[in-house]
């Protein structure tokens, strides 16, 4: 798997278990002690993500880090978690 599939497996997952349990960019960045920007270009394949920062996301998602990295099919997300709730 080259680097940018990698990055691509990361971006699904973390936007899909972000979206799972209802958490905005923001909730999830200000939960992990990260900018906004920072998720979303995690979640737009912009840059690297240390692995420190993939097992801080994990925890804070309720996921083993593994996940995040295993390529997964995931159903169809939202384009918006429903900022409502």
């Amino acid at each position: 798997m080259t680097s940018y599939n990698l990055r691509k497996v990361v971006s699904a997952n973390v936007k899909y278990y972000r979206f799972s349990i209802g958490y905005t960019q923001e909730q999830l960045a200000e939960k992990c002690n990260l900018s906004p920007r920072y998720i979303s270009d995690i979640e737009n394949l912009r840059g690297n993500i240390p692995l420190d920062t993939i097992s801080d996301i994990a925890s804070i998602l309720k996921v083993e880090p593994y996940l995040l990295l295993k390529e997964q099919k995931h159903k169809h997300l939202p384009k918006r978690v429903n900022m409502k709730n």
